[in-house]
């Protein structure tokens, strides 16, 4: 059977005129390749854009470790998190290894996580199949022209994918501003 991975692979093989792998040990230089670039494109694309699929909240957990000098208290950062999109309340804050930094004694992220392939929606998949494509060009096919039309394509997808994840939320409101109800 074929996964999702594979099948994404597959998609960017064909785009660089190359075999399709049956999975990342067939032993071709085609899945080798596609093994040493897959997981490091996606996470990428994934922190490139807060997309709205691969969004989520959490409130963290403190350790019971003091940082040290700048901050008073250390978070656990989620595990499935790829990048941090925010903290709650908006503040100073630093990330090192797998733990959050900061002065607040409690701390909510809204983060970027690793979405099981399954759960991608089309116009991100499209846009991965062009970016994964245009990594793995030179490896395959040595040919920098390629290369370079097919990560300008990627960024055509990329800004038609970032367009359509905009549109699953309402767009935020106007705030109050003060000098919007003052009358002469």
């Amino acid at each position: 059977m074929i996964t999702k991975q594979i099948s994404l692979c597959n998609a960017s093989l064909l785009l660089l005129g190359a075999s399709r792998i049956q999975s990342f040990e067939d032993g071709s230089a085609e899945s080798v390749i596609a093994e040493q670039f897959y997981e490091r494109s996606y996470q990428a694309l994934l922190s490139q854009y807060p997309w709205n699929f691969a969004s989520k909240t959490k409130g963290l957990n403190r350790t019971t470790e003091e940082p040290g000098f700048e901050y008073k208290y250390e978070f656990q950062l989620p595990s499935d998190y790829v990048w941090i999109q925010r903290i709650y309340p908006n503040g100073d804050f630093k990330i090192l290894g797998d733990k959050l930094h900061s002065n607040f004694k409690d701390v909510g992220v809204k983060y970027t996580w690793r979405v099981n392939e399954e759960m991608m929606p089309v116009h991100f998949e499209q846009a991965f199949i062009y970016y994964l494509a245009s990594q793995m060009c030179i490896s395959i096919t040595e040919d920098t022209t390629k290369q370079s039309t097919l990560y300008e394509q990627y960024m055509d997808e990329a800004r038609r994918a970032r367009s359509l994840d905009a549109q699953m939320q309402p767009q935020d409101g106007f705030e109050d501003f003060p000098i919007d109800t003052v009358r002469y």
